[in-house]
């Protein structure tokens, strides 16, 4: 078995609901990564927060006990909650699938979110899961304890990515621009019709993957937009980083034409005296290449912290 055929077994299991079917497609002595809003430090990776997490199935945690977590799936949402695949590729024992989920909760409402799912696999079963999804829309849904409580990670480390696969050094190439702010490298590495998607918060339509390609420059920050009209922003955000920004990759993998980069950001932005946050976000961005160019870009992040720190409505 592939480890693409793994990941792809494991989320069919999450799309059953049945937690013994999960169980059967993971190792369990494992872990389950999932981000923390706007108490960052309880999101850190390899950092198991315990019985301080924001909320019950964020940040990392044992296989075994997030995989108990997930027999609730049934009271949370009575008619079942899909997780549909709809792209996947691997190097190695990594893989990433790129999902869509869909589900009306016990008290009704839709929740819409999607995921990139990246994941370790020994022995054909998932070992470790690193789960990116809309965290704004999730905790608008399912408002649980300590979801205002705001921390910064005070030991940010920058450490070497661990790169594999060929056909990487366009990642790298693209992490620089963003924390350099350079929008001509940017441009040089992407092709005119390149696409730029991100999500949309509770503003679930935004962020459709088939949404029109906005233009409007007030309003690329959501949805989709072409990535030479990205790159005209990236120096005015960086500028607004008044107290440094810097974006370090971690893990770049690469199947030869997409290309799956998780990324640490830490900067600090004032924008008054009375306004200081600290932004440490947790990216995944899945690039997809041409012709040596970059034909699309999938931006995955803690939406609930990125929109309070910039202050974006939803």
């Amino acid at each position: 078995m592939t480890s693409t055929q793994a990941g792809l077994n494991f989320i069919a299991a999450l799309d059953s609901n049945y937690v013994d079917a999960i169980r059967k497609t993971v190792d369990t002595s494992g872990t389950w990564w999932v981000d923390t809003g706007l108490d960052r430090a309880s999101g850190v990776h390899n950092f198991d927060p315990g019985d301080s997490r924001p909320w019950p199935l964020h940040g990392q945690m044992p296989m075994e006990q997030k995989v108990e977590l997930l027999s609730k799936i049934k009271s949370r949402f009575p008619g079942g909650i899909r997780q549909t695949a709809w792209n996947s590729f691997s190097f190695g024992e990594f893989v990433v699938v790129e999902v869509d989920g869909y589900g009306i909760t016990d008290r009704g409402g839709h929740y819409e979110n999607r995921y990139a799912f990246v994941m370790e696999i020994r022995g054909e079963r998932v070992l470790n899961v690193r789960e990116y999804l809309d965290t704004l829309h999730a905790s608008n849904l399912f408002a649980v304890k300590n979801l205002d409580r705001i921390s910064s990670v005070e030991d940010f480390q920058v450490v070497s990515p661990q790169v594999l696969g060929s056909d990487t050094d366009i990642a790298l190439r693209f992490c620089q621009a963003l924390s350099d702010g350079d929008s001509d490298n940017l441009c040089a590495i992407s092709s005119v019709e390149s696409t730029w998607w991100a999500d949309s918060g509770t503003n679930r339509p935004r962020g459709k993957r088939d949404s029109p390609i906005e233009r409007n420059p007030a309003l690329l920050m959501m949805g989709n937009s072409l990535t030479h009209d990205r790159a005209k922003l990236i120096p005015k955000l960086r500028s607004t980083f008044n107290g440094g920004w810097t974006l370090l990759p971690t893990r770049i993998f690469s199947d030869g034409s997409s290309i799956c980069i998780e990324a640490l950001s830490n900067g600090v932005r004032s924008k008054d005296s009375k306004t200081i946050k600290s932004y440490q976000n947790r990216y995944c961005f899945i690039l997809e290449v041409s012709d040596s160019k970059i034909s699309s870009v999938r931006e995955y992040c803690d939406t609930a912290h990125a929109f309070d720190v910039f202050r974006l409505g939803a």
